[in-house]
């Protein structure tokens, strides 16, 4: 019976030794540097705000943990890259169905006159890690999904 005891004891002090591995996401300032590393200054598009996700996505900032966005840097560019953090997993679909919506609006734009835009919005990148989602339109859409993946499992 002692040695019972002693396993016991033996076992309770070393299990917070082995413990579970955090699940937390790393915050996004941290992904938008990994994302900036691989793509320099996310060609062709400009850093948003609340106002450009409310614009693009009709989406309202204070809704979300966090939110990267960027915007296309002028009007006949397709490329964007959204990235949310929802405090919430019920909000993926929300943000989803805004991101489907968005990309079937530049589809429609561009479809009469533009092949390269509508080559680039046939061919978007999106992801969900957790509660963050991923989604971008870019020549480099797949190298930034990439290292959106391996940032998020940093």
């Amino acid at each position: 019976m002692k040695k019972f005891y002693v396993f016991l004891f033996i076992l309770i002090l070393t299990l917070p030794c082995f413990g579970c591995r955090s699940a937390t996401q790393p915050p996004l300032s941290q992904v938008e540097t990994d994302l900036l590393a691989v793509s320099q200054n996310l060609n062709g598009m400009e850093k948003g705000d609340g106002k450009a996700l409310k614009r693009y996505y009709g989406l309202n900032l204070n809704d979300f943990e966090e939110v990267l966005i960027y915007v296309p840097a002028n009007y006949m560019d397709v490329s964007e890259l959204l990235v949310i953090k929802a405090k919430d997993p019920a909000q993926l679909d929300l943000i989803e169905e805004a991101v489907d919506t968005r990309n079937a609006m530049q589809l429609e734009s561009f479809g009469g006159y533009g092949p390269e835009q509508v080559a680039l919005l046939d061919n978007y990148e999106f992801k969900i890690i957790g509660n963050t989602l991923f989604y971008c339109v870019s020549p480099d859409a797949s190298v930034l999904k990439d290292t959106f993946i391996k940032s998020m499992k940093k």
